[in-house]
């Protein structure tokens, strides 16, 4: 699944489909339309409850070629909803998983269709045959920090950007929960790529607990940003040459100095293009062997514990949710300093004048 790991959930944001989804906004503004004693901006709702599950379910629609969000092939359904009977937010998501007994001889299962992109779905096989198809829901009550909408694009429209920030918390929570049952069953003995039967799971790429698998999972998402939005080098043309950050294929910003419209400083223009796509991918892909190599190598990895290198390395990530100070190395006492010097004049030397 290419640019995608493990994910379960991941934002689509290339330019076009990011269009797109801004095209779909318009057209269902009435699911955003702000309910009786709801916050409101122009008649939309600044409830992110409200706001978000309006969202998610544009984003999530059958529309087009594609949908805004794009999800694991395994996930064959993922709703969101309030119900009236419980505070917050539920999701329900429905996973093609394999059959919990052997299967009689000419009985299939689960067939995996690979899609545009390395994407695809697990399928139903033809009716003809004989078929057990076996799913696992999972109800969770979703704990996120949903944004507030902060204004209305105009009159009854809601701003694209307040609807990307609230898709982007929504998948964030989702993944915290249905990505390790993913990878549990990605790596499931003779149910994923490469694993045979007998195997134990996760043996191909190793596995040192929770730790690991947080720190896996944060990769592959700033991997999979990072392919989305193109996979390319960004450049930074400085003043004396035009000023300007550019993106590739024609995109650049030139709205960069320090006046009080200006989109970036130029520092900040400086470390973005230095931080691109390209590198971002680089980086990725090097932890990435590094954790595998951890978890095949490492005697401490391997017998399920995280070694110190592998939690130096989920220290960069300590930002993120989900992140548990259990995980931090202990803090280094600081190293004891040399006797300090005397003050006076050092002994064993010449004190002045000239040695006859």
């Amino acid at each position: 699944m290419s640019g995608t790991g493990t994910q379960a959930f991941w934002i689509d944001a290339t330019r076009g489909i990011q269009e797109h989804y801004g095209e779909q906004l318009r057209k269902w503004r009435h699911a955003f339309a702000a309910a009786e004693g709801e916050p409101a901006a122009e008649g939309v709702t600044l409830d992110p409850p409200h706001f978000a599950l309006a969202a998610w379910e544009v984003a999530t629609r059958p529309v087009a070629d594609t949908s805004y969000v794009r999800r694991h092939p395994r996930v064959l359904d993922a709703t969101c909803h309030r119900p009236e009977e419980a505070p917050g937010l539920l999701a329900v998501v429905e996973l093609a998983v394999p059959a919990p007994v052997r299967l009689p001889e000419g009985w299939a299962g689960w067939q995996r269709q690979d899609g545009d992109g390395g994407g695809g779905t697990y399928a139903a096989p033809p009716y003809e045959r004989p078929t057990a198809l076996t799913t696992l829901e999972l109800r969770l009550p979703l704990v996120a920090d949903l944004p507030t909408p902060t204004r209305a694009r105009a009159a009854g429209l809601p701003n694209l950007d307040d609807a990307q920030a609230a898709l982007e918390a929504l998948v964030s929570a989702l993944n915290a929960v249905v990505t390790p049952f993913l990878r549990e069953l990605d790596d499931a003995p003779g149910d994923a790529p490469g694993d045979a039967p007998g195997d134990a799971p996760g043996d191909a790429d190793g596995d040192a607990g929770p730790l690991a698998q947080w720190l896996r999972t944060q990769i592959e998402a700033d991997k999979a940003i990072a392919e989305t939005a193109g996979g390319g080098a960004w450049r930074y043309v400085p003043a004396g040459e035009g000023n300007r950050l550019e993106f590739g294929r024609g995109r650049a910003v030139t709205a960069i100095g320090f006046h009080h419209d200006d989109l970036l400083h130029p520092v900040e223009a400086i470390h973005v293009a230095l931080h691109d796509p390209a590198d971002v991918v680089a980086r990725c892909e090097a932890e990435l062997a590094l954790l595998a190599g951890h978890g095949r190598d490492c005697p401490e990895c391997a017998g399920g514990r995280p070694c110190a290198t592998v939690r130096r390395l989920a220290s960069g990530y300590r930002l993120r949710p989900g992140w548990r100070e259990e995980w931090a190395l202990p803090t280094a006492l600081p190293t004891a300093l040399p006797p300090a010097l005397p003050t006076g004049r050092p002994t064993g030397r010449p004190t002045g004048g000239v040695r006859a």
